[in-house]
């Protein structure tokens, strides 16, 4: 299994395509999946707590059970990259790739985001515990709110790094790197052995991109 962990807003959504388009069909490459929303939810609550190993655990291998099947799982979905439990973290038949971008430039992407796509606009002022410190309708008022999701990502990225660089095959990478890089061809070829060539041409539409973004 692989998963992709991140803020959101960092190419995640066009890595499962090109994956998808990429890899053998005995692998199932997932972005977003009905169950996500409320995965971050639980996911951003079990953060404040501090604890909830066995409702990661349930959530996670609900899941699995319901997308993975018999096939090797890789899923792409910032939305429940704060629900892996432990017993993936710890096993060398997972590996966590962890995706990071610019503060600023994720924060003006997000802000971006929230007023151009409707769902997210409501996600972000109207369900409580969407994002980790973000108040109801703070998005519509605090005039710092650039700073704030630049401080959301800070937090989100020191958790992922915290607890999931115990992975024996984590990887931590920057966004740019996949446009001008093979890095992506590197980890398929280092976890599964598989040689795929991607034309670098596939990165010059980024899905979910935001206008001037």
């Amino acid at each position: 299994m692989m998963v992709f962990v991140s803020t959101g807003r960092c190419a995640t959504k066009r890595i499962a395509e090109v994956l998808r388009a990429e890899l053998p069909s005995s692998l199932e490459v997932r972005h977003q999946m009905p169950v996500s929303g409320m995965a971050n939810i639980v996911g951003n609550l079990l953060f404040w707590t501090g604890s909830g190993e066995k409702v990661r655990q349930t959530v996670y291998d609900a899941i699995l059970r319901r997308y993975a099947q018999d096939k090797d799982f890789i899923c792409t979905d910032p939305l429940i990259s704060m629900l892996i439990p432990d017993k993936y973290i710890f096993s060398d038949q997972t590996a966590i790739i962890h995706v990071i971008r610019n503060r600023e430039s994720f924060a003006r992407s997000f802000l971006r985001y929230t007023r151009q796509h409707y769902p997210s606009l409501v996600a972000h002022n109207l369900i409580p515990f969407w994002q980790p410190g973000l108040y109801p309708f703070e998005n519509f008022f605090n005039k710092d709110i650039l700073k704030k999701y630049a401080r959301i990502a800070d937090t989100k990225n020191e958790w992922f790094f915290k607890r999931y660089s115990r992975n024996p095959n984590y990887r931590k990478i920057d966004m740019d790197a996949l446009f001008d890089s093979p890095v992506l061809e590197q980890i398929v070829a280092d976890f599964w052995g598989l040689d795929i060539r991607i034309d670098h041409s596939v990165w010059s539409v980024r899905a979910n991109q935001t206008r001037k973004d």
